[in-house]
């Protein structure tokens, strides 16, 4: 079989049903991340996908819910990280007493970051008596609707997609006094974090800022392979469009020597 003729069978995505989730776009999603995800659901039409808006209600929930679960698993994992077993071991200073839970405060103090210890906090104050039903319970039980959006979803499309980030890359460090604004770029990754599903996200060119923007794509539980198709066809097709990887587009220093 020629070469093109093998191309052209792995850009045939006829039969295909992809859903674009409805919650994951609009208000807040910064222009270019959106003009560079119509154009590549258009690409993904233009190879005989059927395109479907479905429907995830509890998405909207998802950010709240995750961001109680994963504290918590943080909080309770990283009990275990004490200085003595394994790590990092901090002494306290010789005016201090010299006392197992100062060495263990001093460690965990040293070795934490900010956000680490953000975490641990709030994941602590999740589970403790009086606030775990309210709290991670609570929590739980928004995952288990988001599981449903899914199932419900996957049963309107083959596969799921929308853009990776609301935004583009923030710089390093510029949302740390700002942890909420941080965490909501998180948004559209988060439910197939929370439902178990996978996930993957491709690049989808450049935002008006000149940054990358992701284009994601998700799949039913188990069943990673029915995105792997229509990702590297539309992979393929952008790389065509663009003449080459979009990283060849950055104008970033370190960068400049991949290409060689």
């Amino acid at each position: 079989m020629a070469a093109a003729a093998r191309e052209g069978m792995k850009r045939d995505l006829k039969g295909l049903k992809v859903g674009l989730v409805k919650e994951l776009g609009g208000e807040g999603f910064q222009p270019g991340v959106e003009a560079r995800f119509h154009e590549a659901v258009a690409a993904l039409e233009s190879m005989g996908a059927e395109v479907v808006e479905v429907s995830c209600p509890h998405f909207k929930y998802a950010l709240g819910a995750y961001y109680i679960i994963m504290p918590s698993e943080v909080s309770s994992n990283l009990a275990r990280y004490d200085g003595m077993r394994y790590g990092l071991r901090v002494m306290p200073p010789a005016d201090v007493a010299q006392t197992a839970a100062n060495m263990m405060s001093y460690t965990r103090e040293a070795g934490f970051g900010d956000e680490v210890k953000r975490r641990i906090i709030l994941g602590t104050y999740a589970l403790s008596a009086g606030y775990y039903d309210a709290w991670y319970g609570s929590a739980q039980k928004v995952r288990t609707l988001i599981i449903q959006d899914f199932e419900q979803a996957f049963g309107q499309a083959d596969v799921l997609v929308s853009p990776t980030s609301p935004s583009t890359a923030f710089r390093f460090g510029e949302k740390m006094d700002d942890p909420l604004a941080m965490y909501m770029n998180d948004i559209a990754t988060i439910p197939a974090n929370l439902a178990g599903v996978p996930a993957m996200s491709i690049p989808a060119g450049l935002s008006d800022d000149g940054l990358p923007v992701g284009f994601q794509f998700i799949a039913p539980q188990q069943r990673d392979e029915v995105m792997y198709k229509p990702a590297a066809a539309l992979e393929a097709a952008l790389e065509e469009a663009w003449g080459g990887p979009i990283w060849q587009s950055l104008k970033t220093p370190w960068l400049d020597g991949l290409n060689k």
